[in-house]
């Protein structure tokens, strides 16, 4: 990539950090987003340790560290992930594709002794709002044990498919 490349695609990311952050998307004041940069991605790695590896190893067996590794060094790559903070400690991590039919909510990891505190409900508000501007909707998918699914379906997501291993949601415009 150019720089000139890159100078853009980071613009477009710090637009779209802003459109997340605007306080009428529902994101709590004290939570800031930023472009996740190759320096945050043993920190996305951490969380996902922290936060999925109970869960994959019991749906999925072993848990890849390599494979995790690569997937977020990709996803930083492509200018998806931002880096969540709350009064100025980083707590979390969020993924959101712009697809031309849809919002993908990718990720969403939030270090669990911030969980339940209203962070990742906010952040799941802001991406619904963009998606609603924008006439499209809301996908994601999750683990069948996490008990995120449960603040998904309290924003209005329902249960397009599901795998034994997990559930496909969606949430209208």
């Amino acid at each position: 990539m150019t720089r000139s490349e890159r100078h853009s695609s980071t613009r477009v990311t710090l637009q779209r950090v802003e459109h997340l952050h605007s306080e009428s998307h529902g994101v709590r004041t004290d939570t800031k987003l930023r472009p996740a940069l190759v320096d945050d991605a043993e920190f996305i790695y951490r969380l996902i340790d922290l936060t999925m590896r109970g869960y994959v190893e019991r749906i999925f067996g072993p848990f890849s560290e390599d494979y995790n590794r690569k997937q977020v060094a990709e996803q930083i790559a492509a200018g998806i992930y931002c880096v969540v903070s709350v009064s100025g400690d980083e707590i979390g991590a969020i993924a959101v594709e712009r697809e031309e039919s849809h919002i993908q909510l990718t990720q969403l990891y939030i270090h669990p002794s911030h969980q339940n505190k209203g962070i990742g409900t906010s952040l799941v508000r802001s991406v619904v709002a963009e998606a609603k501007a924008a006439g499209k909707p809301v996908r994601l998918r999750v683990l069948a044990l996490n008990p995120a699914r449960k603040l998904y379906e309290r924003e209005g997501f329902r249960v397009t498919e599901q795998t034994p291993e997990r559930f496909f949601m969606e949430r209208a415009p």
